[in-house]
């Protein structure tokens, strides 16, 4: 074989070998490239078809992630698929189309959690619930800031435990999709039955915050008197409704 027949038959054998190597990258490769939050007990399959078994975030364990991803769209510097998250406290599943900046958007998102503190430190250790949601569009700005929402976040059997027991309500916010002028994103809020009555709104401002404001009213005795501390004894107004508000950080 002459020479120049034998670089180029070495040349499209590295080449072939390359675009093998793309395609069927084993996703152990990459661990140490995770955030040190994040944690998995076994990696498996592809960085485009894998699974993460044993997933653990900031030392709680979530369950199994699987993902499927086109590696041609790597090409251009973004993730595209599926991924889904199976576990005794945390489902959720969703298509994705982000950046490698983490720009970009997930559709079709189906979440399922178990609100515990096991799983949620921040969250009060007297408070239980199950959260679910179904958004059909979910877009992010820079630093994972919500740009675009639309769909449903419920909040069921949310109740209070321990030495004062007591049922809090169910309660969902609807978002439209729509954009604001600010940049904020607002959602409907309403109570799905329970010991409260609410009517109003959570807003979402960038980069992080968020705003609940609206009114409420207690169906109880019991209730009315949480609602005179929520609301800090103010007085109803002519339909017997309180006007509360709180804000925050996420």
């Amino acid at each position: 074989m002459k020479r120049g027949a034998l670089v180029l038959t070495i040349i499209a054998g590295v080449a072939v070998f390359l675009v093998i190597l793309f395609f069927y990258l084993p996703a152990s490769w990459f661990a140490s490239a995770l955030p040190a939050q994040v944690k998995c007990r076994e990696l498996g399959g592809s960085i485009w078809h894998g699974e993460c078994l044993g997933l653990s975030l900031q030392d709680t364990q979530l369950g199994d992630a699987t993902w499927n991803l086109a590696p041609g769209r790597a090409l251009t510097g973004r993730l595209a698929g599926d991924f889904e998250l199976r576990g005794s406290a945390v489902n959720a599943r969703s298509n994705l189309d982000v950046g490698f900046s983490g720009l970009g958007e997930l559709r079709n998102l189906t979440a399922r959690m178990v609100l515990d503190p096991a799983l949620l430190p921040q969250l009060p250790p007297d408070q239980r619930g199950n959260v679910s949601a179904n958004l059909e569009r979910l877009e992010l700005a820079d630093g994972a800031a919500v740009r675009t929402l639309q769909g449903t976040i419920e909040l069921r059997d949310f109740r209070q435990v321990g030495s004062r027991p007591m049922d809090l309500g169910s309660y969902q916010v609807t978002f439209d999709g729509a954009l604001q002028s600010d940049s904020a994103v607002v959602g409907k809020l309403r109570d799905l039955g329970g010991p409260f009555g609410v009517d109003g709104t959570v807003t979402l401002n960038p980069p992080n915050s968020y705003l609940v404001q609206g009114f409420i009213t207690g169906r109880t005795a019991a209730a009315e008197s949480v609602v005179r501390e929520i609301t800090l004894g103010a007085t109803p107004d002519a339909s017997g409704r309180s006007a509360f508000s709180f804000e925050g950080s996420y």
